[in-house]
């Protein structure tokens, strides 16, 4: 689908190998050409996290907090709500992720505010009992 638009001749081979099922193939010509940003992509599409972060943390950076928050949701979504945390903390999102995602476990959340130590997570927390009346 992007494949016309990529000037690059290994990044255009690699998304007509992804279409034809060729995984490895693709994987070493997005190497090949230094389309870290495009590996990261076929990672996480293909549920490869641990390889998509380590892509990230090492040739693909401006991508790394999008690659994290990805992994979150991916987490949150399967039920492992610790790995999830963990993947909003690092993608820098979990002052509003992660009090969303466990809001209907106000006990869990409480102990996860108090737990951080979070300026602004402890103020919104403070706002929310006075608005609840806790």
């Amino acid at each position: 689908r992007d494949c016309a638009h990529e000037t690059e001749l290994n990044a255009r081979v690699a998304m007509l190998a992804i279409q034809l099922g060729m995984l490895e193939e693709a994987e070493q010509l997005y190497t090949s050409c230094g389309r870290y940003d495009l590996l990261n992509k076929l990672y996480q599409a293909n549920n490869q996290w641990s390889k998509a972060i380590a892509v990230a943390e090492r040739h693909d950076r401006i991508h790394l907090r999008s690659t994290y928050y990805n992994f979150a949701r991916h987490c949150e979504l399967s039920g492992d709500i610790g790995a999830a945390i963990n993947g909003y903390e690092k993608s820098e999102t979990h002052r509003f992720e992660v009090p969303r995602m466990l809001f209907e476990n106000v006990q869990e959340l409480e102990a996860y505010v108090i737990k951080s130590k979070d300026k602004k997570l402890l103020g919104w927390w403070a706002q929310y009992l006075e608005r609840n009346g806790g």
